[in-house]
């Protein structure tokens, strides 16, 4: 399915002169017998789409080299929660994933002719494209997280956080919410403002982690 985006990708590399690239198309599950190791691994947006995202992760740490870093990205419990009131109205409302059911949803919410746990969809800027709406309410599978059940998951693949991706203001919110001393990697602190500030992660968590030791 990417093979034309990876296409892409690779002409315009040529137009501007980058010789230092390589593209490649693989399962993701099937990358652990790669005899290749890398210094970063980026996956933003992929695992949280597969049927088990832990092993899709784990076929990507054995890439990784000591000491080497991973950027991640997942899909917030809290922040989605329209999106999951919406695929319950979809499969309610015998919705298709085509232009035409994704035009009636739109209609429905930005006519109020919904639940009210779907209102808030009008501030994800995915709504407003077709392709990009399919994504958001009508992807086959997505799994999400709280930010505990991300912890607990770090601990099982023993990962250390270093940090999340977040704006300026938005860690200036944290920290004048949270008690003093409190560190920017803490993630349960992280857990009680996105309770209290449920669109904090609209997008996704994004993340750089590290093997332990």
């Amino acid at each position: 399915m990417s093979s034309a985006s990876l296409a892409y990708a690779a002409r315009q590399a040529a137009d501007i002169g980058l010789r230092n690239l390589e593209f490649a198309q693989a399962d993701i599950l099937q990358l652990g017998a790669l005899p290749r190791r890398f210094d970063v691994i980026e996956s933003v947006g992929v695992l949280h789409h597969l049927a088990d995202p832990e092993r899709g992760w784990r076929e990507l740490l054995k890439l990784l080299r000591p000491g080497g870093l991973m950027l991640l990205g997942l899909y917030s419990e809290i922040a989605r929660a329209p999106v999951v009131a919406a695929r319950a109205f979809i499969e309610a409302a015998g919705l298709e994933p085509t232009p035409a059911g994704i035009r009636a949803c739109r209609q429905a919410v930005m006519q109020g002719d919904c639940p009210d746990s779907m209102r808030a969809l009008t501030g994800f800027g995915d709504f407003y494209g077709t392709s990009a709406c399919r994504d958001l309410l009508f992807h086959e599978q997505e799994h999400r997280y709280t930010l505990p059940q991300l912890q607990a998951l770090l601990d099982r693949l023993g990962l250390d956080l270093l940090g999340l991706v977040v704006e300026p203001a938005t860690l200036q919110r944290f920290q004048a919410f949270s008690p003093p001393g409190t560190q920017p990697n803490d993630l349960q602190a992280w857990h009680r403002f996105e309770t209290a500030h449920p669109q904090t992660f609209v997008r996704m968590y994004q993340f750089w982690v590290r093997q332990r030791g």
